[in-house]
């Protein structure tokens, strides 16, 4: 890997964006779609951090409403809309029920209230509206609800991105299909100034697979690196202000139950009032999400004990016939919300609106993004590349990214194409289904990969489906550096029930022969690989045999 990223990049771009979840992103390719000249600095991988570790779903954040926030859910509900358009094969629509209970803090007149409002700020939505239910038909849909005290049930709809770090990759290869240059493992040491003015000249780079250093020229500068804004701030010089005030949100995932929801689920947390979901997700059920205040780095947060617990206590008192025990847990996931700081207060009460800063006292032409959402991170990257532009005075064209479809979606009726997929290839509809659900239309150069060459239709992860094709795919067009990217981020084999550990083995081998990997390296990143996935919790049964 030695050489991977040029000492010196040999021209000065537009603009470095540093951070690759979702809002960087989304600010690079709205800037590459503009014609601007961009470079991406991420010191993982692409979406590895907030942006995979939430809820995976696309809503309007009904219960900002109790916060005021009706901007903030007018405009999550209208670019939820946008993302159902230009992501379908990512982005779908999702049902979902909120349990009425007596004695809840939000009865059911707020609720009502609450969906109303909702319905009002969504009124050019192509989902439907909300119904409410009495008893007698809770019961009759979701028999599985705890009987005392059901009063009935809200019914209403928001969206499920099943795989936000497809959705993180996607605008970046359209941004890189314009002109951007994406490294990952590359971290930003630190931003780089003219000693007299502060005035931003680049940013000093260190690979993280090779040790080396390298430096990329630029003006403008846009710190979108999530919990670790901070960090890169306190690099660059010493008088920044604090930014960050994270806080910890914890997951289970756990396989289908005794009483398990046919609807997702919106519910009140008894021990807290705290609202929380449990997701019908990729076969299995996702549930939660704590929210506590995290000063730690975040590349280290995992989920506690105290969390699971919390989690699946509150998972047994709503659906009385689960049972779920600690060992039925299939592993957890936690991540760090990049919340403004704010000293005291409920961390639900924190704003979940996004904030552009520019550094212009301290380092002209630096600019750092502080919270935002992941349905919201269209409109974030419209509002950054707009702001950064009138400073530098670019004569931009309009935003683009309203009407254009992610590549994965550039076809009108993704179920024609799977179909095409499966009868042009020979594939079984279970494999075009999982091609076409995670590639979109880029399933096809999958498909073409297995028709070339036999050995990859090999079947690496019986859990999932995934085949060998989707590997080699992986590395050589969508920027996988490591086995780890591969598992987590492209072929989301490290999400299935057995977190990726009944097929690193088989997967490892197939990008050794394939890659020309040598058995050090084969060896290297399956262990690799297991080391990153033990902060999950995974089930100990679930390692490979």
């Amino acid at each position: 890997m030695s050489g991977r990223i040029p000492a010196e990049l040999e021209h000065p771009y537009d603009l470095i964006v540093i951070g690759a979840g979702i809002n960087g992103a989304g600010i690079a390719r709205d800037a590459a779609l503009r014609g601007l000249r961009v470079l991406v600095l991420e010191q993982d991988d692409i979406g590895g951090a907030t942006s995979a570790w939430n809820s995976r779903l696309v809503h309007g954040g009904l219960r900002y409403l109790e916060h005021g926030e009706v901007g903030l859910v007018r405009e999550s509900l209208r670019d939820r809309e946008i993302l159902l358009r230009t992501a379908p094969h990512l982005v779908t629509p999702l049902p979902l029920l909120i349990p009425l209970y007596a004695g809840q803090r939000r009865g059911p007149g707020m609720v009502r209230l609450g969906m109303l409002a909702y319905d009002f700020l969504s009124m050019d939505k192509s989902l439907p509206c909300h119904r409410m239910y009495d008893r007698a038909t809770v019961r009759a849909a979701e028999p599985g609800l705890a009987e005392q005290g059901l009063l009935g049930a809200a019914r209403y709809y928001d969206a499920q991105v099943a795989y936000p770090e497809r959705l993180t990759l996607e605008n970046l290869l359209c941004a890189r299909a314009h002109g951007a240059t994406v490294y990952t493992h590359a971290r930003a040491r630190r931003v780089q100034r003219e000693a007299a003015t502060g005035r931003v000249t680049g940013v000093e780079i260190e690979d993280q697979l090779t040790g080396e250093t390298a430096r990329a020229r630029s003006a403008s500068v846009i710190n979108v690196a999530g919990p670790w804004v901070d960090h890169l701030l306190e690099a660059t010089a010493p008088e920044f202000p604090r930014r960050i005030g994270g806080t910890k949100g914890t997951h289970i995932v756990a396989p289908p139950f005794p009483g398990a929801p046919g609807h997702a689920l919106y519910a009140e947390a008894r021990e807290d009032g705290r609202p929380y979901f449990t997701l019908p997700w990729n076969g299995l059920y996702l549930i939660g999400t704590t929210d506590t205040r995290y000063d730690a780095d975040p590349g280290t947060a995992a989920p506690t004990e105290d969390e699971i617990r919390y989690l699946l206590d509150e998972t047994n008192r709503l659906l009385p016939d689960a049972g779920l025990e600690r060992s039925q847990v299939l592993y957890a996931y936690s991540g760090v919300r990049p919340l403004p700081h704010v000293a005291a207060g409920e961390t639900g009460a924190i704003t979940r609106r996004h904030l552009i800063v520019d550094h212009e006292d301290q380092a002209p032409g630096l600019w750092s993004v502080i919270g935002g959402k992941l349905t919201t991170y269209r409109h974030l990257a419209e509002e950054a590349v707009e702001r950064i532009g009138r400073s530098r005075g670019w004569q931009l064209p309009p935003c683009p990214t309203r009407r254009r479809p992610l590549p994965g979606a550039a076809t009108p009726d993704l179920e024609t194409f799977r179909r095409r997929l499966a009868a042009a290839h020979g594939l079984t509809p279970v494999l075009a289904q999982r091609l076409a659900a995670l590639y979109g239309v880029k399933a096809e150069q999958i498909a073409a990969r297995m028709s070339a060459d036999p050995r990859l239709q090999e079947v690496f992860s019986p859990q999932t489906g995934a085949v060998a094709a989707e590997l080699i795919h992986a590395f050589e067009t969508e920027m996988s550096e490591t086995l780890t990217d591969a598992l987590m981020r492209r072929t989301m084999v490290g999400l299935g029930p057995a977190a990726g550990l009944d097929a690193v083995d088989s997967a490892a081998c197939i990008a050794g022969a394939h890659l020309g990997w040598d058995r050090d390296r084969v060896a290297a990143e399956a262990e690799g690989f297991r080391t990153y996935i033990g902060r999950f919790c995974p089930q100990t049964t679930a390692s490979a045999p």
